[in-house]
């Protein structure tokens, strides 16, 4: 709790030098000054009273903006949404843990709301089962996202021409994996409703 103004002014009386230059008057010029330098440290220690709570992304609201600039959101260009989704988005963010093991990969979409299945593809050796799959080349470095509850998130050729090539959720999902994915490593994206 800040001091009150009277309590600076008794705070700074008593560092002040005594003698009769020093006129302890009410009415004084001295005491004026003083009442005023009190005021102003009175209204510094509220302030920074209230940015205490600033500090933490979980308790922020005035300095929400500065956090977003900081951690750089919202990303991909996704809507900000309501001051709640903006500071639990901010929270999040702060908190991510590194990592591209296919359980961190579905945490961060979970974290943004989807639901996803990381499948590994590895390449084929005497070890396996003669019944594994024979990957081409280029799926050595690539992992399969299942994206389950989005439905059409890319363009087929058999939808009509209305439909985007695609969808706004499944744009926001490939943008922040695409931006937090491993230096040569892909990601190859299947959409599904979650019926099968």
């Amino acid at each position: 709790m800040a001091h009150s103004v009277d309590e600076w002014l008794g705070a700074l009386w008593q560092v002040m030098p005594r003698g009769k230059a020093w006129s302890r008057d009410e009415d004084g010029d001295l005491n004026r000054f003083l009442r005023a330098l009190a005021r102003r440290l009175s209204q510094t220690e509220f302030d920074a009273e209230n940015l205490l709570p600033e500090m933490r992304p979980e308790t922020t609201f005035m300095l929400l903006e500065e956090w977003e600039e900081y951690l750089e959101l919202p990303e991909c260009g996704q809507l900000s949404g309501t001051v709640e989704d903006r500071r639990r988005a901010v929270v999040e963010k702060y908190h991510r843990k590194g990592g591209l093991s296919p359980w961190q990969i579905e945490a961060v979409a979970a974290a943004l709301g989807f639901t996803i299945r990381v499948t590994v593809i590895l390449p084929h050796h005497c070890m396996r089962s003669c019944v594994y799959p024979l990957y081409p080349a280029r799926y050595r470095w690539t992992l399969q996202i299942d994206v389950i509850g989005i439905n059409g998130g890319r363009f087929t050729c058999i939808d009509n021409v209305m439909t985007p090539l695609l969808s706004e959720r499944a744009r926001e999902l490939e943008c922040v994996l695409t931006k937090y994915r491993l230096g040569g490593t892909a990601y190859e994206y299947f959409y599904s409703s979650g019926d099968n």
